[in-house]
């Protein structure tokens, strides 16, 4: 007995170790996984922050690489305008002549007009344009600029420079080098470039015709096909024209806050498991380890506990004698080390289950449960006891025999409550249903049973009022526990 006890006192002292040994590891494995992942999310954060620089740089120079450029034409075209009026004014030169001077001066020149004082007009050659030049040399003549822009009319572009002399001088530029280069230039997969000008005249159109109609000035965003874009607008010269950058959508935004939500939700989880871990307040983990089961090493039974991680918590005396072939205490084992194929169950956390296990020397039956408290699942209860199949056979074949015998046969339990009896002690007695006491029965073999109960021996008795003989041997358990007795019944003429 005293190596009995000695044995626990060493399996509990051992268990106890290796869990203190388990949750330092576990600790510590936590500590340095919350440390490399706050580590990765500062990195992470700072990453982000530097690419979105970068890419909002890139937009932006983009965008004034833009802006300089239709300033530049623009520029361009008044610088033009400008020069050749001054040397107009410089030289003296008639209308008549100015027409046919100002062309050689740039490629892009496609007509040339003075209007006079006497609001006639001189031209490179007869034009319908007569509205259209009068009403902008009228314009030029009240703008307080020394150059004004037209809007655009057909790819062509018009400039008005007052004279000192009061003439008007208007010169028509092609737009076409221009168009060419912002298309070529700001038109790819990741963004494109439209130009309009003060009249909101289209110059430039990355997209289908159709898309232009549906197009507002004020809208952020441009649905093309499957395509999204979003517009960023600027504004270039006076009169202005108006930029519009199509930045195609790239869900970078979306990209980082999802990959910052996750890591800072990882953190989040391997902090609280640190936290319980340190304090041990995880009640799902630690419910079982403030439990004294002591009291199960008393049951014929092996018992298993384990926590969700599968891992044993307490295994009773009886569990260690039926796998007396580990060496080692069970405790703090993978239950899959020890009952291989209950893995299979670790699933099916709802219901139990029954299963038989075979060892060296016996087949055992097991029923596997999980244990439940407020609607979470804490672990599993594990019970295993001998297969009886075999015990279950025998009943069978013995309550055949009885029911067989020439005899009547009844067995009471030590409550004198009917538990068996066949055909022919019913044909004696009358009614014996199962249940019904023996009082009600027949009171004098009730009697008779009762006073019997510590006789050691068979005692026999004539039932009055019936021409049978009753056998009456009490049953006892291996403790020598009185459990019923066996009642056989026979008639006088065979005995």
């Amino acid at each position: 007995m005293q190596r009995l006890q000695k044995r626990e006192l060493f399996i509990k002292k051992r268990g106890l170790s290796m869990k203190r040994l388990n949750d330092s590891k576990n600790i510590v494995t936590l500590y340095i996984l919350v440390t490399a992942l706050g580590i990765i999310i500062v990195f992470g954060i700072m990453e982000f922050r530097f690419l979105k620089d970068i890419l909002t740089s890139y937009e932006s120079s983009i965008e004034q690489i833009a802006v300089n450029k239709t300033n530049s034409f623009i520029n361009d075209l008044k610088s033009l305008s400008r020069n050749a009026a001054r040397k107009i004014e410089m030289q003296n030169i008639n209308a008549e002549e100015a027409v046919k001077i100002v062309p050689n001066y740039d490629i892009r020149v496609t007509g040339v007009y003075v209007v006079k004082e006497d609001s006639t007009t001189a031209s490179t050659s007869s034009s319908d344009k007569n509205l259209f030049i009068t009403n902008l040399a009228k314009k030029a003549q009240e703008n307080e600029q020394d150059v004004t822009l037209s809007e655009v009319i057909n790819d062509t572009i018009s400039t008005a420079v007052p004279l000192r002399d009061g003439r008007i001088l208007i010169i028509d530029f092609t737009i076409d080098d221009y168009q060419k280069e912002i298309i070529e230039e700001f038109t790819n997969t990741a963004y494109k470039l439209a130009v309009f000008d003060n009249k909101n005249t289209p110059i430039v159109w990355p997209f289908e015709e159709d898309q232009l109609a549906n197009f507002n000035s004020q809208q952020s965003k441009l649905y093309a096909g499957e395509e999204q874009y979003q517009v960023i607008k600027s504004e270039v010269g006076n009169p202005s024209w108006n930029l519009y950058l199509f930045k195609k959508a790239n869900n970078f935004e979306k990209y980082r806050a999802i990959t910052i939500i996750f890591l800072v939700f990882a953190l989040y989880y391997c902090l609280y498991q640190l936290l319980v871990e340190f304090w041990g307040v995880n009640s799902a983990k630690t419910y079982f380890d403030n439990i004294d089961f002591a009291i199960l090493n008393q049951v014929n039974e092996g018992v298993i506990i384990t926590n969700n991680e599968g891992k044993i918590v307490f295994a009773n005396k009886a569990a260690h004698d039926i796998f007396h072939e580990r060496k080692n205490s069970l405790v703090n084992v993978q239950l899959k080390e020890v009952m291989g194929h209950i893995e299979n169950l670790q699933g099916k956390s709802d219901s139990s289950q029954t299963l038989t296990l075979k060892t060296s020397d016996k087949l055992l039956e097991a029923i596997h449960s999980p244990i439940i408290k407020k609607g979470k699942k804490l672990g599993s209860l594990t019970v295993i006891s001998a297969n009886n199949s075999e015990e279950k056979a025998f009943k069978s074949v013995l309550e055949k025999l009885v029911e067989i015998l020439p005899q009547g046969i009844i067995f009471v339990d030590k409550n004198n409550d009917i538990v068996t009896a066949n055909l022919m002690a019913k044909c004696y007695l009358g009614n014996l249903d199962i249940g019904k006491n023996m009082e009600v029965v027949n009171p004098e073999l009730a009697e008779f049973i009762c006073k019997n109960i510590d006789s050691r021996s068979i005692n026999r008795i004539k039932l009055t009022g019936h021409d049978i003989w009753c056998d009456a041997a009490p049953v006892y358990d291996n403790d020598g526990v009185y459990t019923g007795t066996l009642v056989i019944l026979n008639s006088e003429s065979k005995m």
